[in-house]
């Protein structure tokens, strides 16, 4: 009887502690949920909320997936790179050309909106790594 007890115990803690690491995933609050995504899911989660806050048509959907997917691609490679500088030069280059492409694609006022989402994005990245000065 203890061992069975023991047993359902040591199966509801576990239980119990996989199902809390999971909703800290969902919510956001889990250490680095998107690291564990591939590039392309990634990409599918930034385009649905891009297509939300820009009001994106299908068409520019198209022309944007294919630049985002590219870039996540190139940044998980570079996350292995044995020079991070050179590689940190080298994707600030891709997102440079991204937002030029993204400018041909993007009205006047999706652009403007684009550019506050990643001002948004870096003062929360500032404020959860802290700002260089």
């Amino acid at each position: 009887m203890k061992k069975k007890l023991v047993l359902a115990l040591s199966i509801f803690a576990a239980t119990f502690a996989l199902s809390t690491e999971s909703v800290k995933a969902q919510d956001g609050r889990g250490e680095r949920p998107q690291q564990n995504l591939t590039p392309a899911q990634r990409v599918d989660n930034q385009i649905q909320r891009w297509t939300k806050a820009l009001s994106l048509s299908s068409d520019q959907v198209n022309q944007i997936k294919p630049l985002l997917l590219e870039l996540n691609q190139k940044r998980d490679a570079m996350r292995d790179a044995p020079d991070k500088r050179a590689a940190m030069r080298e994707m600030r280059d891709l997102v440079t050309a991204q937002d030029a492409k993204m400018k041909t694609i993007l009205s006047a006022e999706q652009y403007t909106k684009y550019e506050d989402i990643k001002d948004e994005a870096k003062d929360r990245m500032k404020g959860k790594f802290g700002g260089r000065n």
